[in-house]
């Protein structure tokens, strides 16, 4: 009788098999996650190109005061609350901050940019400890808008952020009620913060104004924050582009940027200096936030840009300009367009995306 031995696979066989299905899983992940960001790329072009259309096909459409208000609760893209205290400044002045952030939280106002420092987080009754120190290691790491802030390069040089403060002048607000952006939604903590530690309720906006805080807390998540509206007056601080930063923005928006060269007394940190000197028009910025009349009316969701994760400001951003000519105000505002949070216009995404695949 002949016995037949029984054969199967050796342990070398096995792991070899493993490794093979190990490598090839690696590289099928790899693949599938360019495909998800190139896919989250030409969602934003198509995101910049449809706010933009909607936008401009529902200006075309309305007329005289049934535009006003289209942009109410638009968001003001300012951390007006950090430290405390109601931000105000010099009318028609402009601010660059030294650093993206203020470490210490005492910079009032600054351009979004979430909680970095557990001493600007606390709790109702100013306690930073337990619970409130665990969600304030959450916020430092929400990067905001730092993309379109002040850049150092690795030769140590540094360039001037993309965002400004401007502190509006009567005829400004006049100008932008015209352009329907008249109440804007302020980034802040969360309710009993804004009402007990930034003291809201004896706050002008409160006892003058009647505005009560609004959404929940704790506020600074940049896809969740705590915000309150805020009727723009006389000295209200706003985002604008910085012109010695966004040639390229204008450019893309089919707006007129004059040639620098030669040109003397212009200083990147000092937008003003541009306009005095007719280069380009003022650009403000706004975010499309979720209760933007904008948004309400003509999208089922605010939309998020896809290439950006939570830990990011992820709501597009609206631009007016102002044709100031050789003054810094006094004429209308117009919508001019859309970015997305890191600064790029719809060609900018598209050449980006084209560019990644």
């Amino acid at each position: 009788m002949k016995i037949r031995s029984k054969s199967g696979f050796t342990l070398i066989e096995l792991i070899l098999v493993v490794a093979i299905i190990a490598i090839i899983s690696v590289i099928a992940i790899g693949k599938f996650t360019d495909l998800r960001k190139t896919s989250a790329r030409r969602t934003n072009v198509a995101n910049i190109k449809n706010i933009t259309r909607t936008i401009n096909t529902e200006i075309a459409r309305l007329e005289g005061d049934s535009q006003k208000g289209m942009f109410a609760y638009a968001e003001s893209l300012i951390d007006s609350a950090m430290g405390g205290g109601d931000p105000r400044g010099a009318e028609g002045t402009y601010y660059v901050r030294d650093s993206w952030y203020d470490a210490g939280g005492g910079v009032i106002p600054g351009i979004y940019c979430g909680i970095k420092t557990t001493t600007t987080v606390n709790n109702a009754a100013g306690v930073g400890t337990g619970a409130i120190a665990a969600i304030s290691d959450a916020h430092e790491q929400n990067v905001g808008l730092e993309s379109l802030a002040q850049a150092t390069t690795s030769r140590g040089t540094t360039t001037p952020a993309k965002l400004c403060i401007y502190y509006l002048t009567e005829s400004d607000v006049a100008a932008l009620k015209e352009a329907g952006v008249s109440i804007v939604s302020r980034h802040n903590y969360s309710n009993g913060q804004a009402t007990q530690v930034l003291n809201w309720n004896a706050s002008t906006y409160y006892t003058q104004m009647g505005l009560h805080s609004t959404g929940g807390g704790p506020g600074h998540r940049a896809d969740l924050s705590a915000c309150y509206p805020v009727v723009l007056t006389n000295g209200s601080a706003v985002a604008i582009l910085n012109p010695a930063a966004c040639e390229t923005i204008y450019r893309d928006l089919g707006l007129d940027y004059a040639s620098t060269y030669n040109v003397d007394g212009l200083d990147p940190n000092d937008p003003s200096t541009y306009y005095s000197k007719g280069i380009c028009c003022k650009l403000y910025a706004f975010g499309l936030g979720r209760d933007c009349e904008t948004t309400t009316k003509f999208f089922e969701n605010a939309p998020r840009c896809p290439t950006l994760d939570k830990t990011h400001y992820r709501n597009y951003i609206l631009l007016f300009k102002q044709n100031t000519g050789l003054g810094n105000s006094g004429s209308g505002i117009s919508f001019a367009g859309v970015i997305d949070p890191a600064g790029n216009t719809a060609k900018q995404a598209q050449y980006e995306a084209d560019w990644a695949s």
